[in-house]
């Protein structure tokens, strides 16, 4: 079964303003940034319901993140030939 991508339905002003407003106050990690510069994000799978390929999860940020990227990083450093960590 094929998934055909839904179109974006048309939004009113009233909602665009809204949405503008909610964007003002609004300031991104510069981690969670970083990671959308390079197109992945680190999450954490909390359930897989099922055998239908779902899985629920949750984008990691703040302590948990800073943890699981020193983490990945050990990793990185130990399986690379002459790699300093």
């Amino acid at each position: 079964r094929e998934k055909v991508p839904r179109e974006e339905s048309k939004k009113s002003n009233h909602v665009l303003r809204k949405l503008e407003k909610r964007q003002q106050g609004r300031t991104l990690d510069p981690h969670i940034e970083e990671q959308f510069g390079g197109g992945r994000l680190l999450a954490c799978i909390s359930s897989r319901p099922g055998q239908c390929g779902r899985a629920d999860g949750y984008i990691l940020e703040g302590k948990e993140l800073e943890f699981y990227t020193k983490k990945i990083q050990r990793k990185k450093g130990k399986g690379g030939a002459g790699a300093a960590a």
